[in-house]
């Protein structure tokens, strides 16, 4: 096999003097796993940002300049950050009501920051996300980075939240079907 200009692959019928080779740039599809990837660094980013008085800016900074990510999952992790923060107080009110039990304050970094991601990707982003999806991340991030019955904690509040936001939903759409 002749590697003409060092190309690793036989190219037949190629001459050098006549044909030009090309290149498209194609960005690829951000499957299930990229999301998986964003939400963990996302989650850990969440957690520096909660625990420290770091700035934004400097964290995502820090964490994007260690990180081999794609930039599709980049861009993933600043939407995710820059949305759980932008909506910090809402999304803290929307727990406090579903888990009244526990002051926001008193759960675990590290299980508010689950929840506070997830509450965003279920309520607050554009980009649907299947439900079920969100709460198995989220339990699995808990069983990852969380004490030992986190899991159960983060995905009683989800369960709750998000059957109840199912049901208004449903509502909704009786009431116009009902026009």
């Amino acid at each position: 096999m002749d590697l003409l200009g060092g190309y690793p692959f036989d190219l037949d019928d190629f001459d050098p003097e006549a044909d030009v080779i090309t290149s498209e740039v194609v960005l690829p599809n951000v499957g299930a796993a990229d999301r998986s990837v964003a939400r963990r660094a996302s989650l850990q980013i969440l957690y520096e940002l909660d625990t420290t008085d770091h700035e934004m800016v400097d964290v995502l900074a820090a964490h994007m300049a260690e990180r081999p990510e794609a930039y599709a999952v980049r861009q993933i992790i600043r939407r995710i950050v820059g949305g759980v923060m932008a909506n910090i107080e809402g999304i803290d009110a929307i727990l406090q009501q579903y888990a009244p039990e526990w002051p926001i304050d008193q759960v675990a970094v590290v299980d508010r920051n689950i929840l506070r991601l997830a509450v965003y990707e279920h309520l607050l982003q554009k980009r649907e996300t299947p439900i079920p999806v969100l709460i198995n991340e989220a339990v699995h991030l808990a069983q990852l980075f969380g004490a030992d019955n986190a899991h159960s904690f983060v995905h009683g509040v989800l369960g709750a939240i998000t059957a109840e936001s199912k049901q208004n939903f449903e509502i909704a759409v009786n009431e116009v079907d009902k026009v």
